[in-house]
């Protein structure tokens, strides 16, 4: 499979239920029209009529590299020095793994005008190019191309209806607005592109690899809506969320009586450095591990005489334990600690101290560290949580219709060794999902 770090698919049905449920609140008004045109000195009503809903098919065409050809033989001229050849060559494979159609298998053409009137039934197909090129990945109308029942009829096929399926077609997918690819705190490459069978899918790496690039492969997650994250990816966003744990430190003052005498100390420890590793491929958890080192001085009164003592504080083991993926609020992932393993303060001595004060020292003085540092140290292990991602949704506007497809009922799952994220989609209006949220 792909070495993409992140992968976000959704598939062809997903993609037909939102253009259904377009459909319904756009028609007429998108799907139906008429033109006034003049042929041979005549003039004639041309309208059109899509009586059901657009469909995707993923699905190359099997004639689609000709269709490539043709056109551009017909409304491209090269340059001087490269070959029409050349140029089909390479635009077949640009448009190779990135394109789709958009079928109207039932469309209704009329003709009227000059005393006379008729209807014939037809199709149209426009295919679709997923173009990532410019930014944030747009859908582009490439071509139309459309079937009538008869051949006479084919004029108004290509003077009057595949120029405005073209220009419609621009209009309604300018206001589909798939997402960029984002990590918190973490950047990604821009993202790469492609269709297959059974699914769009926007790829991309972590920043500082190159983009994804093709062959992609073939098989992915069956749900409607997936996401797949690599182990490196999981962990450069762990390090990001978990970087503020490096350095903490805490400190203390005070004294201990130690029977011989009154000791007063300084304490300081901090975590020296924050250590992530990856757990089983395709799990939810990561594990961390936290050295703490801390340095203790304390002087001891007997008489006139002021005797110091020098400790380096530090755990056994080292603090460590884990951290878990999880899904809340519906569609946002974070990390949190799911368990943190117990671990004993400990205080070894520097330099030569006279072991009379040493042995009368250190219990009592440890006895008042570990009460201090201990619950310190386990409730900032144990309060790591950190926002991971939150799931893309994608909203379509046209005209006065709002919607918005988003992930819905989604779950942690696991697919050649990398996490998944799967799930069903729901399409809501917009202004409701607003309302949902309060934000209305």
């Amino acid at each position: 499979m792909s070495d993409a770090d992140l992968v976000v698919g959704l598939d062809e049905r997903t993609m037909n239920e939102v253009l259904a449920r377009a459909y319904g609140q756009l028609y007429p008004k998108l799907f139906r029209g008429s033109e006034h045109v003049a042929r041979s000195g005549l003039e004639f009503d041309v309208g059109w009529d899509v009586t059901a809903a657009p469909t995707v098919v993923l699905a190359q065409p099997p004639n689609g590299e000709q269709l490539v050809r043709d056109h551009l033989a017909q409304n491209f001229t090269p340059p001087p020095g490269i070959s029409a050849e050349q140029v089909a060559d390479a635009y077949v494979a640009t448009l190779d793994g990135t394109t789709f159609q958009l079928v109207m298998r039932s469309v209704t053409f009329s003709i009227r005008g000059d005393g006379a009137e008729g209807s014939t039934n037809g199709t149209l197909t426009i295919f679709v190019q997923v173009d990532p090129s410019a930014g944030p990945i747009a859908l582009r109308p490439l071509k139309a191309v459309g079937t009538v029942e008869h051949a006479d009829d084919e004029w108004i096929l290509n003077e009057v209806i595949l120029p405005e399926a073209m220009r419609r077609a621009a209009e309604a997918l300018a206001g589909v607005r798939p997402p960029a690819l984002a990590f918190p705190g973490v950047p990604l490459t821009p993202p790469a592109v492609s269709v297959t069978r059974s699914h769009v899918l926007a790829l991309a790496n972590l920043a500082g690899k190159p983009t994804p690039v093709p062959p992609f492969a073939d098989q992915w997650p069956a749900a409607p809506f997936f996401a797949v994250l690599s182990e490196e990816a999981k962990m450069a966003v762990a390090r990001d969320g978990t970087r503020q744990i490096a350095g903490r430190e805490f400190g203390d003052r005070g004294s201990v009586n130690i029977g011989i005498g009154t000791a007063k100390y300084a304490a300081t420890a901090r975590v020296e450095r924050m250590d992530l590793s990856p757990g089983t491929p395709g799990s939810t958890e990561f594990g961390f591990n936290g050295p703490i080192t801390g340095n203790v001085n304390a002087g001891i009164e007997i008489g006139c005489t002021t005797f110091g003592v020098n400790y380096t504080l530090y755990a056994k083991p080292d603090p460590n334990g884990r951290i878990s993926l999880e899904l809340y609020d519906g569609r946002k992932v974070r990390a949190r600690t799911t368990r943190v393993e117990t671990f004993t303060l400990l205080l070894r001595p520097d330099g030569s101290p006279l072991e009379w004060i040493l042995s009368a020292l250190t219990t009592p003085l440890l006895f008042s560290l570990t009460a201090i540092f201990t619950p310190a140290f386990t409730k900032l292990f144990e309060g790591i949580s950190f926002d991971v991602w939150e799931l893309p949704s994608i909203p379509v506007d046209f005209d006065d219709v709002h919607l918005v497809v988003r992930p819905s009922d989604v779950r942690f799952g696991a697919f050649a060794g990398r996490t998944t994220i799967e799930g069903s989609v729901e399409i809501a209006t917009r202004g409701l999902v607003a309302a949902a949220a309060g934000e209305a």
